[in-house]
């Protein structure tokens, strides 16, 4: 049987989008899948010069590189490069539109696609308020549409890999968990105008970063077989203020799962991440332990309790669960989103809608409680 192909209209031609469609480029059997297949058929960005500077860029990958396989094979056939993103969403020939915009336009983006009638991923954090979140999901329920996150690191091979741990149950009950996704980002050389530094872009750590502990928190503690609570609620934040444009620099918050456990999520612009520890989660029997980047992390390791706390783990072990080579990681998620349009699913049962509201609801508390001029943003809800 034919896979069944699904057509990609992308918006906005930055870095996180580049990476997008190279993966969609690339060999599906590479990540041993073939039920789906996926088309580009338009680029939208803010001129056509710069769409077709895009499209060229990809056109001419070498032979050698893993997106040659998509040229050569036409994913890029009579792909449609234009200046505005109206043009995309209006396009007979997409399917699903790849929004690749800053935070703050997520939801102009997402509805005017929605509006159209059109599939849409959208990238993290979904939208900068929970009240512009919930317009987008009436209106994909009201229009029968699939509408997804596009947080990536859910489809990874090593996610599947934790979750047969969890459910395992060999490591007991949680009994404290912390993320962490730190970076030493050189805020002093960029530009004011840069999307890590303007307040208006949504800039500083917090919603660039907050997804990524957000996900490890809802993956090891939120769906872990023994949490009862499906509304875990911040208790307390943090933000430390880059005073050069008054967004965060850092931000801590804790949150809780009643009857479960507590767990400290952080961001961080001014220091490195810790290479072996980006999560963990503290168990009865033993610790879960994701190694670092917390976007993109592809070995696990299971530590025992110390020895006055000594549990049922008598064993450090480390598992390994790489991303197929030649792909960034995104291809896990767009095939998903394809085999969920195939099936008529208007939301990805491993990444639903009321798991968006809840992470979009931490950065709301976060944000809105915080010193930073991000704190006083307005979303464009009914707009």
């Amino acid at each position: 049987m034919a896979p069944f192909t699904i057509r990609w209209g992308i918006i906005s031609t930055g870095g996180i989008s580049t990476k997008f469609v190279h993966d969609l480029l690339v060999d599906p059997s590479s990540r041993e899948v073939s039920d789906v297949a996926h088309k580009i058929s338009a680029v939208g960005s803010r001129s056509v010069e710069s769409a077709q500077k895009f499209v060229d860029k990809f056109k001419a990958t070498p032979e050698n590189e893993s997106a040659a396989w998509g040229v050569k094979n036409g994913v890029l056939e009579g792909v449609k490069a234009v200046g505005t993103y109206q043009e995309v969403y209006n396009d007979p020939d997409v399917d699903v539109i790849y929004v690749g915009t800053p935070h703050t336009l997520h939801h102009r983006n997402t509805k005017d696609a929605l509006l159209a009638g059109k599939h849409v991923l959208c990238e993290k954090p979904f939208t900068l308020e929970s009240a512009e979140l919930e317009e987008l999901i009436a209106i994909a329920k009201d229009k029968n549409l699939f509408l997804m996150e596009a947080v990536w690191t859910r489809y990874h091979p090593l996610a599947y890999a934790v979750e047969e741990v969890l459910k395992s149950g060999k490591l007991g009950k949680p009994k404290r968990f912390s993320a962490d996704f730190s970076m030493d980002f050189p805020l002093d050389d960029k530009p004011t105008s840069h999307r890590m530094l303007d307040p208006a872009l949504g800039g500083g750590s917090l919603l660039d970063m907050g997804p990524y502990p957000s996900v490890w928190a809802m993956l090891l503690v939120h769906r872990n077989p023994h949490n009862k609570d499906t509304d875990p609620k911040v208790l307390t934040s943090h933000q430390t203020v880059y005073e050069k444009t008054d967004v965060d620099i850092n931000s801590r918050w804790l949150v809780e799962w009643k009857g479960t456990c507590q767990g400290q999520l952080m961001t961080d612009l001014g220091s490195a991440g810790f290479q072996e520890a980006t999560a963990v989660l503290q168990c009865e029997e033993g610790d879960l332990v994701i190694e670092y980047p917390p976007y993109r992390s592809e070995a696990y390791q299971i530590h025992p309790r110390p020895e006055r706390d000594i549990g049922a783990i008598k064993e450090k072990s480390r598992h390994h669960h790489p991303i197929a080579e030649g792909n960034n990681g995104m291809s896990y998620e767009a095939d998903e989103v394809a085999r969920c349009i195939r099936d008529k699913k208007t939301q990805s049962d491993r990444m639903p809608w009321e798991e968006s509201k809840i992470t979009q609801g931490w950065l709301d508390v976060v944000r809105t409680a915080g010193p930073t001029a991000t704190a006083h943003l307005k979303g464009t809800a009914g707009q």
